[in-house]
């Protein structure tokens, strides 16, 4: 997989945006909705709860490895898992196991953000496999295949999928779950 490999997966999700159908990739997206590709979303403080469709990620490393899923409701998280199979888990099932002690919601703003296409997209895939490896076929890559419809995308970092949400979902921001009220 190259840059170029990865941007133009971006480009692809950019095409089929609402914002990018007309022409023109980054620019388009900073003209139009202040998406910066070259800008990571930061934590943000607060709380929210995410909406069918949040992408969902938690620090693994302290961030220089992360676990990502998307959110398809009734505090369920979709997500590939590191023996291949693609599972719904609640928030603590999604956690467990891991250093992490939060999870983050893509948020705009202080809201909560998702794709109902993209929940419906995880919803398909519970049950399945899929050749898990760490490089190629990670959980950011699932999470990127939800929120595009591109599976076979060369999208596997979750700074990759930080900026599909800006595009896709105008997340500008993550959040807090409160998960353990």
């Amino acid at each position: 997989m190259s840059i170029s490999d990865a941007l133009d997966d971006l480009k692809e999700v950019l095409k089929k945006s609402i914002y990018g159908r007309s022409s023109g990739g980054s620019d388009l997206a900073s003209m139009l909705f202040g998406v910066d590709l070259n800008k990571d979303a930061k934590p943000e403080t607060g709380f929210v709860e995410p909406v069918p469709g949040s992408v969902v990620y938690c620090d693994l490393a302290f961030h220089a490895a992360e676990h990502s899923g998307i959110y398809i409701g009734n505090g369920q998280i979709v997500a590939l898992e590191r023996d291949g199979s693609i599972v719904a888990r609640a928030p603590t099932e999604f956690i467990k196991g891991t250093p992490a002690l939060s999870i983050y919601v893509s948020c705009c703003g202080n809201r909560a953000v998702g794709s109902e296409e993209a929940a419906e997209r995880a919803r398909s895939k519970i049950g399945t496999r899929r050749n898990y490896n760490v490089m190629y076929d990670n959980c950011h890559h699932f999470s990127f295949g939800c929120l595009s419809g591109n599976f076979e995308s060369h999208i596997v970092m979750l700074r990759q999928l930080k900026v599909a949400s800006q595009i896709v979902l105008h997340a500008d921001s993550w959040r807090k779950w409160n998960f353990r009220k």
